[in-house]
């Protein structure tokens, strides 16, 4: 690593540490401290906060109220089928950590926490999807035994250009480009609204923009309660736990884990990888900008141009310039 790239990395890890100095003063039974003296809340867009709150035995009813806020459906009896943490909570850190449940009637259905924008979002859940669909089907059953999956991903960043944070998608018809010849007898079922519209119903992705959420100005409706709480915006908890007494139980039980050591070690770990990958980025990003000035440094040195110009127009010293193909 060179001079200059070593002591971008050397602000930045300054910077990080002020931050973290400045906003969390005291240290007291392992729970970080605000300059309030309140515990910090580890919010559940990190996974390993997600999968504590809704995917683990004991907190069915945390998921449970998620879920009828998302499907808009009374959900009575809930298995959590993946309930394990991973022992090695270091290995975790940056893990994806799914919530799978089974419902009362056989549909499988699963969430998944996304913050970092990978440029797949469409692709990733489409397979993820699928996976859970294959993964149904036992040996000896017909196809009409597979359960109905949905996947549900929570994404902090804005992926699908839509106008709304909630989308629900199902596999579709759309109009053929053919000229066919339209049955008559389907013809009349069709202006009776009878065609239908899906290729099967038991296929199912919502996806959850966290971004779009927190642009609008008052969400309604008790999904945005269970998002607040999600994304730790106090204000909005303090009154979402007036309406709803799950939300009051889920707000208490990420109140409880975030006072542990245990998580708040995990929180800080994740901090801190996120400060290393932005480092990263923002040395990567100016190892680009001093590649492209040097380029075009050297066809100006081509061009038989005055050092003294050249180091104008492109901010480069005259000792770089002067070493250009050395």
């Amino acid at each position: 690593m060179n001079k200059e790239n070593k002591n971008i990395k050397e602000n930045i890890t300054k910077e990080k540490i002020k931050v973290k100095e400045e906003k969390y003063t005291k240290d007291i039974g392992g729970a970080t401290l605000n300059e309030k003296g309140k515990i910090v809340r580890v919010p559940a867009t990190k996974d390993f906060m997600f999968k504590n709150l809704f995917g683990v035995n004991g907190r069915e009813e945390n998921l449970k109220g998620l879920l009828e806020a998302i499907l808009k459906t009374k959900i009575d009896n809930i298995q959590i089928q993946n309930p394990e943490l991973p022992r090695d909570y270091q290995e975790a850190k940056l893990g994806i950590l799914d919530v799978r449940a089974k419902l009362e009637d056989g549909t499988i259905a699963a969430i998944e926490m996304q913050v970092r924008d990978q440029n797949n979002m469409g692709e990733r859940i489409t397979f993820y999807a699928s996976k859970l669909y294959i993964n149904t089907i036992e040996s000896g059953k017909m196809y009409n035994d597979i359960n109905k999956i949905i996947a549900i991903a929570i994404t902090n960043f804005n992926y699908f250009n839509r106008r709304e944070y909630h989308q629900i998608a199902h596999l579709k018809f759309e109009d053929c480009l053919d000229k066919n010849e339209i049955v008559k007898e389907i013809e009349e079922k069709m202006k009776n609204g009878e065609e239908s519209d899906k290729l099967t119903d038991r296929f199912e992705v919502h996806t959850i923009d966290l971004v779009l959420f927190k642009k609008m100005e008052k969400p309604q409706r008790e999904l945005a309660d269970w998002l607040n709480l999600i994304i730790g915006n106090e204000g909005e908890i303090e009154m979402a736990v007036k309406r709803n007494e799950k939300i009051a139980k889920a707000n208490e039980d990420n109140k409880d884990l975030s006072a542990t050591k245990e998580m708040q070690d995990i929180y800080w770990l994740e901090k801190m990888a996120e400060y290393d990958y932005n480092t990263n980025i923002n040395v990567a990003t100016k190892e680009g900008e001093k590649k492209k000035q040097l380029e075009i440094a050297k066809k100006m040195l081509n061009k038989k141009m005055k050092l003294e110009e050249i180091e104008e127009l492109t901010g480069l010293s005259k000792e770089e310039i002067k070493n250009i193909d050395k």
